[in-house]
C-alpha cells in the first residue's frame, strides 16, 4: 500500500495535447476579448457618466498599463507553480473586471474593473501560450505558438463586435454585453478546472521576468520591436479612438456598426496571419509596414471635409480592413523575427521585452490624444494622432529593407528539401 501510494504521487499526468490546446486557446480567446470588448461603448460611457476626453482615453489605457507588470509579474508564476493555477486566477479577474462593468457603478468602478481586466490578460497570455506551445504535435512543432497569435488577435476582434451588436440590439446596452461575457469567462473558467495538472515534479522559485535582449540579436531585436509597436498603435487607434469617429460621422449613432469597424481591424489581423508564414520574416515586416500606412491614409482622409457621413465610414471601413491586414502580417513577421533568433535560455526576458513594446504601442494612442485633448477637441486630436502616426511609419518603412533577405520563405522555394536548412527553434528541440 505504501510503495503504490508512493508511486502513485510521483506519476506526472499531463492533460491529452488535443484537449489542452482547445482549452488554453479558448481561455486566450475569451480574455482578450473581455478586455478589448468595451471599445464601442466608450463614447456611450462618457455621454453616462459625463466623463472628459482625457478620462475616457485614460480608461483604455489603465489596460496596457496594468497588462505589462501583470505579464512580468506573473508570467514566471506559470513555470513555478504551474499552467492550471494561474489560468485559474487570471480568468477569475478577468471574471471580476466584467462583472464590476456590468453593474455601471460610476467612473471608479469602470477604472478598477479595467485594471481586473489588465491583470487577467497578463496572467493568462503567458500561462495560455505556454499550454498551447507544451501541446504542439511533434511534426508541427508551431502549431501552438500560430495558433495562440490566431485565437489572441481573433479575440480581441471578437470582443467589441460582440458588444457592439449586443448593446445596439438588446436591452440594457451597457449590461447586456457584460454579462454574455461573464457568461463565457465562467465556461472556460469551468473547462480550465476540468484539466489534470500537470503536476510538475519541482517547482521553481518565482521571480518576475526582467526584459533582457542578448547583444548578439539586439539589432534585430530592435527593428522588430519597433514594427509591433507601431503595428499594435495603429490597433490601438481603432480600438480607443476609432469609435468616437465613426459615431461622430453617423446621422444616427450605430454601436454595431462602431463595434464591426473595430473588430474587423484585428479579425482581418487574424485571417491575413496564415498566408504569412509563405513570406520571410523581415519582408513579411516591410509588406505589413506599407498596408498600414495605405490604412492609416486612408484613415486621416475621412477626416477630410471632403467627405460626407456615409462616404467618410465606407473610407473608415476600407482602411479598417487594410490596417488589419497589414497588422496581421507585420505582427507575425515581428514575432517570427525575434522567435527563430532568441536562444532557448534567453526566451523568456526576450518574449517580456517584445510584449513590452506590443502593450505600449496598443496604449500609446489613447495616452497621446487624451492629452492632446486637454489643448483641443478629441476629434482634432485624434486626426493629429493619426497623422502623426502615419509620418512614423513612413519614415520607419525603409528599415526593414535595408538588410533585405529573400521575399518568400525558403520553405516555399522550389529547393530540394535536403538542403533546406532547419529553423533554429527546430533544432534547439532536437537538442533538447
Amino acid at each position: 500500500m505504501g510503495s503504490k501510494g508512493r508511486q502513485r504521487r510521483n506519476v506526472v499526468r499531463f492533460p491529452a495535447p488535443v484537449r489542452q490546446m482547445w482549452v488554453a486557446g479558448a481561455v486566450l480567446a475569451v480574455l482578450s476579448a473581455a478586455a478589448n470588448m468595451a471599445g464601442p461603448l466608450y463614447p456611450t460611457y462618457q455621454q453616462m457618466w459625463a466623463m472628459s476626453d482625457l478620462t475616457m482615453t485614460a480608461l483604455y489605457a489603465t489596460f496596457a498599463v496594468v497588462a505589462v507588470p501583470s505579464l512580468l509579474l506573473f508570467g514566471p508564476a506559470a513555470d513555478a507553480l504551474g499552467r492550471k493555477p494561474v489560468l485559474v486566477i487570471g480568468l477569475a479577474c478577468a471574471l471580476g473586471g466584467t462583472v464590476l462593468f456590468a453593474v455601471d457603478g460610476g467612473v471608479p468602478v469602470l477604472f478598477l474593473g479595467r485594471v481586473l481586466l489588465g491583470m487577467g490578460l497578463g496572467m493568462g497570455t503567458g500561462a495560455g501560450v505556454a499550454m498551447m506551445v507544451e501541446a504542439s504535435p511533434p511534426l508541427r512543432p508551431t502549431l501552438g505558438s500560430t495558433s495562440a497569435t490566431l485565437v489572441f488577435v481573433g479575440g480581441s476582434g471578437f470582443g467589441p463586435l460582440m458588444a457592439g451588436a449586443a448593446a445596439q440590439y438588446l436591452p440594457a446596452p451597457t449590461t447586456v454585453p457584460f454579462v454574455v461575457m461573464s457568461v463565457l469567462v465562467v465556461l472556460a473558467l469551468a473547462s480550465v478546472c476540468t484539466l489534470d495538472g500537470p503536476l510538475l515534479p519541482a517547482r521553481q522559485r518565482w521571480r518576475p521576468t526582467r526584459p533582457a535582449v542578448p547583444v548578439s540579436m539586439r539589432h534585430s531585436f530592435v527593428i522588430a520591436g519597433i514594427t509591433g509597436f507601431l503595428g499594435w498603435t495603429v490597433a490601438g487607434v481603432f480600438l480607443a479612438l476609432l469609435p468616437s469617429v465613426t459615431e461622430s460621422v453617423m446621422a444616427t449613432p450605430n454601436r454595431a456598426v462602431s463595434g464591426a469597424v473595430v473588430g474587423a481591424v484585428l479579425l482581418c489581423s487574424a485571417l491575413s496571419q496564415p498566408v504569412a508564414p509563405r513570406l520571410e520574416p523581415r519582408a513579411a515586416q516591410t509588406i505589413g509596414l506599407t498596408a498600414l500606412a495605405v490604412g492609416m491614409t486612408l484613415l486621416v482622409s475621412s477626416y477630410l471635409p471632403l467627405f460626407d457621413g456615409g462616404r467618410a465610414l465606407v473610407l473608415v471601413a476600407v482602411a479598417a480592413v487594410i490596417s488589419g491586414c497589414g497588422h496581421g502580417i507585420s505582427y507575425w513577421g515581428a514575432s517570427r523575427e525575434v522567435d527563430t533568433l532568441t536562444p532557448h535560455r534567453s526566451r523568456a526576458g526576450v518574449t517580456a521585452a517584445l510584449y513590452l513594446s506590443f502593450y505600449a504601442g496598443a496604449g500609446f494612442p489613447a495616452v497621446a490624444a487624451g492629452m492632446l485633448s486637454l489643448a483641443t477637441p478629441l476629434t482634432i486630436a485624434i486626426p493629429v494622432v493619426s497623422m502623426v502616426l502615419v509620418l512614423a511609419i513612413v519614415v520607419f518603412l525603409p528599415v526593414p529593407s535595408l538588410v533585405q533577405t529573400p521575399i518568400f520563405h525558403r520553405a516555399h522555394r522550389e529547393i530540394p528539401r535536403a538542403r533546406v536548412a532547419e529553423p533554429e527553434d527546430a533544432l534547439l528541440r532536437k537538442a533538447m
